[in-house]
């Protein structure tokens, strides 16, 4: 009796097994080229919110760091330099700060003001930054805004005075030109939808 050699040929059990290995080792390879990508593309979007995060920081250190101590003159009953208060104002669209702004220049529109209004705004969960062209302007205008961030959680701010103590609203008393100057600088503590809280200390005013 001849007996057929493993060279010879594959039973179909070996080719049936054969088959079966390769492909468990096909999607498992696959299975991990998907997880891979998705970590990839976690990680992008990561990278791409905190360079988000990273502007709006940025941002908000220029404006605060051109803020000027000019109230309006215009419509009479004139907006102080600098109003902020540490939880969001409903009756003014959910304000947070609102200040005079230097610095201003536009090269296509001819002569403008150097002087500009800023807010900063907090509704339905996103941050929004408002401008208005000039310092004196009547009510009626309409301001410019943009959306920063979303999914806000929590946003608290504070204010440091001149005798370095923090106060919950500037002017300190509310109603008043108490202190009538900018405050020295703004903390804010801000906390997104990822339950994270982050914590930063602006400069305000080039003098300060």
């Amino acid at each position: 009796m001849k007996y057929r050699s493993y060279e010879q040929g594959m039973t179909l059990l070996e080719v049936l097994v054969a088959l079966t290995i390769f492909i468990l080792m096909a999607g498992a390879g696959y299975s991990g080229l998907q997880q891979g990508l998705a970590i990839q593309d976690g990680l992008q979007q990561k990278r791409q919110y905190w360079r988000r995060l990273d502007t709006i920081m940025i941002l908000l250190q220029q404006d605060f760091d051109q803020a000027r101590n000019l109230s309006q003159r215009i419509p009479v009953n004139a907006v102080r330099p600098f109003v902020g208060a540490s939880e969001p104002n409903p009756a003014a669209q959910g304000e947070l700060v609102s200040f005079t702004r230097g610095g201003h220049a536009s090269y296509s529109a001819g002569l403008v003001s150097p002087h500009l209004r800023v807010a900063y705004r907090l509704r339905e969960g996103s941050l929004y930054r408002t401008t208005w062209p000039r310092l004196n302007m009547p009510e009626s205008e309409q301001g410019t805004e943009a959306e920063l961030i979303d999914k806000v959680t929590d946003i608290q701010l504070r204010f440091l005075d001149t005798t370095r103590q923090w106060n919950a609203s500037w002017p300190t008393i509310p109603g008043t030109d108490q202190p009538p100057s900018l405050p020295l600088a703004v903390q804010l503590t801000l906390t997104l939808g990822n339950q994270q809280t982050y914590e930063r200390v602006f400069n305000v005013g080039a003098a300060n």
